[in-house]
């Protein structure tokens, strides 16, 4: 996790976040008159990463408004578990710093249990 990621549980003790996604040190491409790219971080990042994660999962599973609800769900049970740096054999991020843990679209995709709520 970016150490700029807001921790949670919220003020009225939700869960969140609910998972992590990329969105730290990403190459993107940023507003300029001739068009340009540069190293961005924060959520401006990690959203369209969750926006495309989702239409793709939709895309492939269908849209129905039934399947749509689920999505979350499916994020949050097949996510990766987060080391809290990448130092060999160090501790896990804890469940108010990574939520469920980082999204792994390949085994939303190819889950074959749904848990609910996840």
């Amino acid at each position: 996790m970016s150490d700029f990621s807001a921790y949670g549980p919220t003020n009225d003790m939700f869960f969140k976040p609910g998972l992590g996604a990329p969105g730290g040190s990403i190459l993107s491409t940023i507003p300029t008159t001739l068009g340009s790219y540069a190293v961005e971080s924060g959520t401006s990042m990690a959203t369209p990463f969750m926006a495309g994660s989702a239409a793709l999962y939709l895309e492939i599973k269908g849209n129905s408004a039934a399947i749509a609800k689920t999505v979350r769900d499916v994020f949050q049970s097949t996510t990766q578990r987060t080391a809290s740096s990448k130092t060999d054999g160090d501790p896990l991020q804890t469940l108010s710093q990574v939520g469920a843990g980082l999204i792994n679209v390949y085994n939303a995709l190819n889950t074959k249990t749904l848990v609910s709520p996840a």
